[in-house]
């Protein structure tokens, strides 16, 4: 075991159970199932919906009988990326996790702290037999990363609870208490094919750093699906070349750090093709040198191909609908400083036979700039042809000013680490607007450990901060 010496055993003990099971969004089966033998084997009352989100039912500790229930809630999945070097299949392996004592991470992945370390605080409050609490009523949820479909679907008219702990925060510390709603819009544009013949290229994008798209969108990083298109669209100035295909991101809400295309064309327009990516990449590793210095921009040759090719029409359709979309930051708040208002993050791009595909993230704390947002989008893309769909569209969390658990959260901070946590919203989403719908008057408010670069294979854990937060959750449920 991994974690074995690390602190608090029994959090890391179930962590490393769960990075053990795969469970990247869209695969959760088995992790659900897993958690559904944990309550049976305790003689926990336990439901699994047909989306395969688990409540779990505790009583009350002795001498806490009377607390009203309280409800603790994460979500199951994590965006599961690898690094292209990594040979885990991320469907199928578990992670090859490790620590330094100081911080935890998987080797070559992504680590699922979000949101995995939720799910282990829960499942070791209800594993012990003294750690004093009131009833618990625990609602672990599924693909909350590719639209929060679980806590749409979730049935919670049976639970009790009327204030709900979510642990799904990447900064100890800091309380969450409002946050903004989003979507998924996804475009699919037809394109045709024509025989193909000449030299293959491969153009890749490398590099940059990713990341959550609702916490780093702020940070102007840059996005590789994005600055792919930007790439070939300048290389068509100078030179003729064909699509064959288009490929980065692995979710719409992660921002992408690695794309590829490849191209067919004459062996004439290699030179005129790669020059002009080279100018491209100068420009943009210029516009990116303090944010995100990375880049690289690599043309590798794969020799000569027969291959059916994306049109030349249609070619420059798909790279214009890129092109042509709206990304990052669209607005800053005018009431909180510093908080990004409106976002979209064009997160996953992709190519059939006879599709090219994006998804986005659209994000915004303002109801009516998020509806505005998205129909850009529709425009750009139904303009050249494309069919547009939006997918788990979500409400957002709206502060609430009276707030027992806001208040009784605070005080137990200021008295444990002589300070108060701060207070405040932030531009990703959480499924706290959406439970909030479900149940009458539901007080939230969501915490947790430090994280670094979640949703990118440079993610890290804060261990000293994970048993922070656990000495700290210890004590609120007193």
């Amino acid at each position: 075991m991994a974690f074995e010496n690390l602190q608090p055993k029994e959090v890391f003990h179930f962590f490393e159970e769960i990075c053990n099971i795969p469970h990247g969004s869209g695969n959760l089966q088995k992790i659900s199932d897993y958690l559904v033998s944990f309550a049976k084997e305790r003689g926990i009352e336990v439901r699994q919906d047909e989306e395969l989100n688990v409540i779990m039912k505790a009583p009350a500790s002795a001498g806490y009988e009377d607390r009203e229930p309280v409800i603790l809630q994460g979500h199951m999945d994590m965006v599961a990326v690898k690094e292209d070097s990594s040979d885990i299949d991320m469907v199928t392996d578990g992670l090859r996790v490790k620590t330094d004592g100081e911080f935890v991470w998987a080797d070559g992945t992504s680590l699922g702290g979000d949101d995995g370390i939720a799910v282990a605080y829960c499942l070791a409050l209800l594993d012990s037999k003294d750690i004093p609490h009131p009833p618990l009523e625990v609602v672990i949820t599924t693909n909350e990363e590719t639209g929060m479909f679980g806590a749409t679907a979730i049935d919670l008219s049976d639970l009790k609870g009327k204030k709900l702990i979510n642990i799904d925060n990447e900064e100890e510390g800091a309380f969450i208490v409002s946050c903004a709603g989003g979507a998924r819009v996804c475009s699919k544009l037809p394109v045709k094919r024509q025989a193909g013949s000449g030299k293959r290229y491969k153009v890749e994008v490398s590099g940059l750093k990713g990341g959550h798209s609702g916490e780093m969108i702020k940070c102007g990083r840059g996005n590789a699906n994005i600055i792919l298109a930007r790439t070939l669209m300048e290389a068509l100035d100078s030179a003729k070349f064909n699509l064959e295909t288009m490929e980065g991101g692995v979710a719409d809400n992660a921002i992408p750090n690695v794309s590829f295309a490849v191209v067919t064309m004459d062996g004439s327009e290699a030179d005129k093709f790669k020059a002009s990516v080279a100018a491209t990449l100068s420009d943009i590793r210029g516009e990116l040198e303090v944010k995100d210095p990375g880049l690289n921009i690599e043309v590798k040759e794969l020799g000569d191909s027969t291959a059916p090719v994306i049109t030349a029409e249609d070619t420059f359709k798909a790279l214009s609908m890129i092109c042509m979309m709206p990304d990052g930051v669209q607005a800053m708040s005018s009431s909180v400083e510093g908080l990004v208002e409106t976002s979209l993050n064009l997160g996953v791009l992709k190519t059939t036979d006879d599709m090219v595909e994006t998804d986005q993230s659209v994000r915004s704390s303002v109801e009516s700039s998020k509806d505005y947002l998205i129909r850009k989008v529709k425009m750009v893309s139904t303009g050249l042809g494309a069919e547009v769909s939006v997918s788990g569209s979500y409400p957002g969390w709206k502060y609430r000013q009276q707030s027992e658990l806001r208040d009784h959260m605070v005080a137990v901070y200021k008295k444990m680490y002589g300070v108060e946590p701060r207070v405040e919203a932030i531009h990703a989403g959480l499924e706290c607007g959406i439970l909030s719908k479900k149940i009458d008057d539901l007080d939230c408010i969501s915490i947790g450990p430090d994280m670094q670069d979640i949703h990118s294979t440079k993610e890290k854990l804060s261990v000293k901060s994970v048993s922070n937060v656990w000495d700290y959750l210890k004590e609120v449920l007193k």
